[in-house]
């Protein structure tokens, strides 16, 4: 029968008389050992080597994964992959506190939804953690994220549209694993033509729907900005804003801000004869309802996005060749030298302010319109009133693109707005010149981080522009990016399949 030793707590007096008792055992038994006695009395006298501790990569990223080489797990780009100088597809590590939802579970409505309609409580989890956060620029004031889940009742599309986007950034919006976001994108599609039958009686909620399907059409196909689901969204709004007391619901603000900035985005692209615009002036009043309060995707902002998107408007009617309007580009220039931003966030501060030079720049690039060639720089954000004499058009506009590369590299990539960030990187690095290699690689650099982080392929359509423009630029050729974009047909790139 094996024999048992009992330890006392480390200083008991009884633990004393046991190591004392075992010091002598030792010494009998082994009279000509000169290793020293331990207290512990240990079984054998041989000294163990431990064996080195190897922790496994559990989230590697995929790069590393597919080399089999241990990943240090960097977010957003791990240390191989920087070295590389390729693309991250980092995994995401899985959030220590899940948020409870007991409505997957309890909801009735679940239980008379058609069968092709199934709710799949992953995507849906996957959406609130992590793809909701593509839309705001605060993580703490997000409505899409567990706040949009309220409206999956009176918007059955809207369930479908989440798990749609949900399924493509799951897999970075490659073409090779896009069958499930596909899938879902028709099944949306279907039920929000249902929903829309009845013009008098459609839900605040399916505008939900078309919002979703249509900022996320270029993530899907890259040849499209989802023009169709804007026009459409212009002609709800309207028959939205014309019912009693709808304009002051939160739902109905925030769809009229998010408006804002899809509007500004793609205001270049769409055509100069499209006659369903809406009234910028009438947006605006129905969003500043309430003393402009801080919105999660354009923050104070408002007034400056609808400004950008009229100057967006206008460059492309004078690429279509139309005449130019004078006293609307001064006008439009003074306007937005003269905007300050209201944010206290530096992060904030910094965006508005690069969105600010972004119209400026798409101004000059665009109309050729020249600025003072002595202009006087003064920034009225600044407190200490600093001002500095900037002679050249050419130095004037640069400053304007310096500034902003400056501001969004300042940008920490772990922060909500980083995800806004891509428009006026663009509009600014366009103005690089082959003297600026290590700002250009900076850009590149930053558009690949900005991929890994929010897996939009806005970011790597970015990069096949501007390094186009960059030779045709160290050719002599000069184009603007709204040129380079309309003479390529806003084509389609070739995405790799794990590197670029």
């Amino acid at each position: 029968m094996g024999q048992y030793r009992v330890r006392f707590a480390k200083g008991s007096k009884y633990q004393a008389e046991l190591d004392s008792q075992c010091s002598t055992s030792m010494c009998h038994n082994s009279p000509a050992s000169t290793s020293p006695p331990e207290s512990n009395c240990p079984i054998s006298s041989k000294s163990i080597t431990p064996k080195p501790h190897h922790t496994k990569s559990r989230f590697g990223c995929k790069q590393c994964r597919l080399r089999r080489v241990k990943c240090d797990e960097t977010f957003p780009v791990c240390l191989r992959c920087q070295r590389r100088g390729s693309v991250c597809l980092a995994s995401y590590k899985p959030a220590k506190w899940h948020t409870e939802m007991p409505w997957l579970s309890d909801m009735i409505v679940l239980d008379s939804w058609p069968r092709d309609s199934a709710l799949d409580k992953r995507l849906v989890q996957h959406w609130v953690e992590q793809t909701s956060q593509l839309w705001s620029i605060d993580r703490n004031n997000n409505p899409l994220s567990l706040p949009v889940l309220q409206h999956l009742t009176t918007s059955p599309s809207l369930l479908h549209a989440i798990q749609s986007v949900s399924a493509g950034h799951e897999n970075y919006f490659n073409n090779s694993g896009l069958q499930t976001c596909l899938e879902e994108r028709g099944r949306a599609l279907k039920l929000v033509r249902e929903e829309l039958r009845d013009a008098t009686s459609i839900p605040v909620s399916s505008m939900l729907t078309i919002f979703l399907l249509g900022t996320s059409s270029p993530w899907i196909q890259s040849d499209s900005w989802g023009k169709e689901h804007l026009d459409g969204a212009r002609a709800l709004i309207k028959v939205m804003l014309s019912r009693k007391g709808i304009r002051e619901e939160s739902l109905t603000q925030f769809l009229l801000g998010w408006y804002l900035y899809w509007d500004m985005t793609c205001s270049f692209l769409d055509d100069p004869e499209n006659n369903s615009h809406l009234s910028t002036s009438d947006i605006l009043q129905s969003v500043q309802l309430d003393g402009d309060l801080f919105h999660p995707i354009i923050g104070f902002s408002s007034t400056l996005y609808a400004q950008v998107a009229d100057v967006g408007r206008y460059c492309r009617r004078i690429l279509e060749q139309q005449p130019q309007d004078p006293e609307f580009e001064e006008t439009m220039e003074e306007q937005l030298v003269q905007w300050c931003p209201r944010d206290d966030d530096k992060c904030l501060h910094d965006l508005s302010l690069a969105y600010r030079n972004h119209g400026l720049l798409m101004l000059y690039q665009t109309c050729h319109r020249l600025p003072d060639p002595m202009r006087l720089i003064i920034d009225p954000c600044d407190d200490d009133g600093s001002e500095g004499l900037i002679v050249g058009t050419e130095n004037v506009v640069r400053s304007y693109a310096l500034e902003i590369i400056r501001m969004v590299l300042e940008i920490p990539l772990n922060e909500p707005c980083a995800n806004f960030q891509s428009m006026p990187l663009l509009s600014a690095a366009a103005e690089l010149t082959s003297e600026d290699s290590a700002l250009r690689e900076d850009v590149i650099v930053q558009f690949k981080a900005l991929y890994s982080t929010d897996r939009v392929l806005v970011h790597l359509q970015s990069i096949d522009l501007l390094q186009e423009l960059w030779n045709l630029r160290d050719c002599g050729v000069v184009m603007s990016w709204m040129e380079l974009s309309l003479a390529n047909g806003f084509g389609k790139i070739d995405l790799p399949e794990m590197e670029r």
